[in-house]
C-alpha cells in the first residue's frame, strides 16, 4: 500500500505568502490546492478544502486597491474569513471536514486591518471548533522574502526596488522593526502536518526573529546592493538573516540583470577570472560535462548559488516554482559571466557546445548529506 501524500488547500492562494507555502509543502511531498475568495464559488472552495489535511487561510485585503479606502480593505478581509468559515461548515455538513485548519494571524494592533484579520480568525476558530476540527493562528509580524511585493505593506521589498531603480529611500526615524522571513511563516502554517503543535493562537518562536531598526534595515540591503552591482559580491551570510534578505535581493537582482560579467585579466601565461568574492563560509566545485549533457534539475529552499561556465558553451535555465516564468543564460568559457541561482527555482545547465564543458559552483554553505536542501524538479 502506497504511502499517504497529505493534501494542503492555501485559502489565498495567489499572494506573496501563498508561493512560500505552496513551495515548501511540495518539498515537503504534499499534494497542493488553491482556491480564491474572490474568485471562486462558496461551493468550489468547500469542494477544494473538502477532506484537506490542512486547510492554510491566507485571503485578506492589506492594501485597498485604487479607488478604496482603508476600511474597505478590512471589509474584504472580514468578509475573506467568513467565506473560509462557511466553506468549512458545508465541508463539515457534507462529511468531508477538513483534518486541520491553519490561519495567517497579524501581530498588529489598533488598525482596521488588524481588528479585521482577528475578527476573520474567530470565525474560522469558531467554524473549525463546530466542525470538530483543530486550528491554529499564528501571530506573524512584518515578512520579507523571495518575491516580496514592492509598495505594498512590504518595507524590505520596497527598499530593494528602490535601490534597483537607482533611488534612495527616504527614511524618517530610528523606528523598530520585527521581521519574519516568509520561508519561516510557510514552515510554521504547515506545522499542522510536518510536525506537532497544540491547537490555538501562537507568536512565533524568538529564534525565528529579527528585531531591528528601519535604518539598520535599510543599511544592511544598501551593503548587498552596492557589492553585487559593483562587482557580483555576495555578502558573508553565515548569519541566517544576511541570508534571507540577499535571497530576497537577489529575487529581485536577477531578473533585471540575469547575470554578472566578470573581469578577465590576460597576460602571455593565460588569464585569471575572480569568479566569486564573498564573506564566511562556502563551498567551491567543478565539474565537467560532455556536450549534450544537462547537470541539476533541482531547486533549493535557502541556498544560494553560484554558476560560472570557465571553459566551453552552456545553457543555464532557471524556472519559478509552479510558474512558467523562466530565465534563460547563454555562458561561455570565452566572456565570463557569474549567474546566480534563485531560492525557489528550479535550474539546471547544459552543454551546449562541441567540446567538454567546464563550469565552477560555488554554494554558501558546505554541503550536509543529512539536509541537503535539494529537491528534484524538472525546469
Amino acid at each position: 500500500m502506497s504511502e499517504h501524500q497529505p493534501t494542503i488547500c492555501i485559502v489565498g492562494a495567489g499572494g506573496f505568502l501563498a508561493w512560500h507555502v505552496r513551495l515548501h509543502a511540495w518539498a515537503h511531498g504534499f499534494a497542493v490546492r488553491g482556491c480564491s475568495t474572490r474568485r471562486d464559488s462558496l461551493e468550489a472552495i468547500a469542494a477544494a478544502i473538502a477532506n484537506a489535511d490542512l486547510v492554510v487561510h491566507l485571503a485578506a485585503c492589506n492594501r485597498p486597491a485604487e479607488g478604496q479606502t482603508l476600511e474597505d480593505a478590512a471589509e474584504a478581509t472580514r468578509v475573506a474569513g467568513q467565506i473560509t468559515a462557511q466553506a468549512i461548515e458545508l465541508a463539515a455538513r457534507q462529511g468531508k471536514a477538513p483534518k486541520a485548519v491553519s490561519i495567517a494571524g497579524t501581530t498588529q494592533e489598533g488598525t482596521a486591518y488588524a481588528d479585521a484579520k482577528r475578527f476573520a480568525g474567530e470565525a474560522l476558530f469558531q467554524a473549525a471548533g463546530d466542525a470538530g476540527v483543530p486550528a491554529t493562528q499564528w501571530l506573524l509580524p512584518n515578512l520579507f522574502g523571495e518575491h516580496g511585493t514592492p509598495r505594498h505593506n512590504m518595507v524590505t521589498a520596497t527598499f530593494i526596488q528602490a535601490l534597483l531603480d537607482g533611488e534612495t529611500p527616504q527614511i524618517h526615524g530610528d523606528n523598530p522593526i520585527t521581521l519574519l522571513a516568509a520561508r519561516h511563516a510557510a514552515e510554521l502554517l504547515l506545522a499542522p502536518v510536518t510536525s506537532s503543535v497544540e491547537p490555538g493562537t501562537h507568536a512565533v518562536p524568538t529564534t525565528h526573529l529579527r528585531h531591528t531598526t528601519v535604518p539598520a534595515l535599510l543599511g544592511t540591503l544598501q551593503d548587498i546592493h552596492q557589492g553585487y552591482q559593483s562587482n557580483g559580491a555576495l555578502p558573508d551570510t553565515a548569519d541566517p538573516f544576511i541570508n534571507e534578505l540577499c535571497a530576497a535581493y537577489l529575487s529581485h537582482a536577477v531578473p533585471l540583470r540575469h547575470a554578472v560579467d566578470l573581469v578577465q585579466h590576460s597576460d602571455e601565461r593565460g588569464s585569471f577570472v575572480e569568479t566569486v568574492r564573498a564573506g564566511g563560509q562556502g563551498q567551491v566545485s567543478f565539474s565537467t560535462t560532455v556536450p549534450g549533457i544537462t547537470r541539476g534539475n533541482h531547486l533549493h529552499l535557502r541556498k544560494i548559488e553560484r554558476f560560472v561556465v570557465l571553459k566551453g558553451e552552456a545553457n543555464i535555465e532557471m524556472r519559478k516554482h509552479g510558474s512558467d516564468e523562466r530565465i534563460l543564460v547563454h555562458a561561455s568559457g570565452d566572456a565570463p559571466k557569474a549567474v546566480d541561482m534563485l531560492c525557489g527555482w528550479t535550474h539546471n545547465i547544459t552543454n551546449v557546445g562541441s567540446d567538454i564543458l567546464y563550469t565552477q559552483f560555488w554554494i554558501n554553505e558546505p554541503f550536509d548529506p543529512a539536509d541537503p536542501d535539494t529537491f528534484y524538479q524538472e525546469v
